[in-house]
């Protein structure tokens, strides 16, 4: 475990100075899917060298078996028993040559793996908590509206629903990038009826931006201001 956190500490110290001050998790996905690669590679090595083990095993017990079939028989002469023999040493020499190899490989395929698992438990600590999943009381200007927003997010895609006064329902489609918002709302009567944008809050807890009309012909506001609020989980919801 130390030989392999040594290595991935000196392959950060070797990245040129610029990579070296970018995001750490970034320079942890890439040494992950180098070991993947890696780790890929030593396993196609492991099989191809545990195909020739066992062909070398196969040959030395036919060789064996030789050596012994010559010693039981009359007519097989000293020389040629010296020569079966003599195959039987070589057999057991590339048996011992490709035990050793494939000890080495598999010794790599057990570092490998327990190097992707250091880093996936490092990248996975290092993941953000959730921005958005949860429940929102918001608040649309002009017109003092108000609501709730359900938001699930995963990955950079958010999806929803909503209730607002006035009976409108639907449901939310979207992104988040970095602390960026973006959410088009979908309403069950009215159909692709605007689309939100704003910045979350550092502490996850509030949600400010504008919104702008996909329906201009309706006489309504066409764009306006919103604000959400992080509702607080109850216990025992779901």
């Amino acid at each position: 475990m130390a030989r392999l956190a040594s290595a991935f500490l000196i392959g950060l110290l070797l990245l040129p100075a610029g990579a070296q001050s970018a995001d750490p998790s970034d320079a942890a996905r890439a040494e992950l899917a180098r070991e993947r690669r890696r780790l890929a590679a030593d396993v196609a090595r492991l099989a191809d060298v545990s195909r020739r083990l066992d062909a070398a095993l196969s040959h030395l017990e036919n060789a064996s078996r030789a050596v012994a079939d010559g010693v039981s028989r009359g007519d097989v002469g000293a020389d040629e028993l010296a020569r079966r023999e003599e195959a039987v040493g070589d057999a057991e020499e590339d048996v011992r040559s490709l035990l050793e190899k494939r000890r080495l490989v598999a010794d790599r395929v057990v570092d490998r793996k327990r190097s992707i698992a250091l880093l996936e438990a490092d990248l996975s600590a290092r993941k953000p908590a959730d921005a958005v999943t949860g429940r929102w009381t918001v608040s649309i200007d002009p017109g003092d509206q108000r609501g709730v927003f359900r938001l699930s997010l995963d990955g950079a895609i958010i999806s929803g629903d909503y209730s607002l006064e006035g009976g409108y329902t639907g449901s939310l489609r979207g992104t988040l990038v970095n602390d960026k918002l973006r959410l088009e709302r979908v309403d069950s009567k009215l159909g692709f009826s605007a689309v939100y944008v704003g910045r979350v809050a550092p502490d996850g807890g509030s949600i400010a931006g504008t919104w702008e009309s996909a329906n201009f012909g309706d006489g309504g506001p066409v764009q306006g201001r919103w604000a959400a609020v992080r509702e607080e989980e109850k216990e025992g919801s779901q």
